[in-house]
């Protein structure tokens, strides 16, 4: 059996990539850019373990992506509370299983 794990995984697989690529550009003079860089890898890695551990089902679309990338750690905690109390989860029905009366 094969696990789809959608384009979600790959992406931020990537941005981590990418803020590693830069933080060895970056000078390590410990400002302001560079903290703020080192929580938003931080909050991406522990996102995915999170999710990976605990199997939260929080999804890796772009809007917490953004979130993350942003507000990093913060961000993180914020998604998790807002999961354990069942804000965001989707309850759509499936359109397949419609009732055949």
């Amino acid at each position: 059996m094969e696990k789809n794990t959608g384009y979600g995984v790959g992406l931020l697989l990537t941005v981590i990539l990418i803020a590693l690529i830069v933080i060895f550009i970056l000078p390590l003079s410990g400002g302001l850019l560079y903290t703020l860089l080192i929580n938003t890898i931080v909050g991406f890695i522990v996102i995915f373990l999170v999710n990976a551990i605990f199997g939260l089902g929080i999804r890796y679309d772009l809007l917490v992506l953004i979130f993350v990338a942003i507000f990093g750690l913060l961000a993180v905690a914020i998604l998790i509370i807002l999961n354990l109390l069942g804000i965001g989860r989707t309850n759509r029905p499936n359109r397949h299983s419609r009732n055949q009366n």
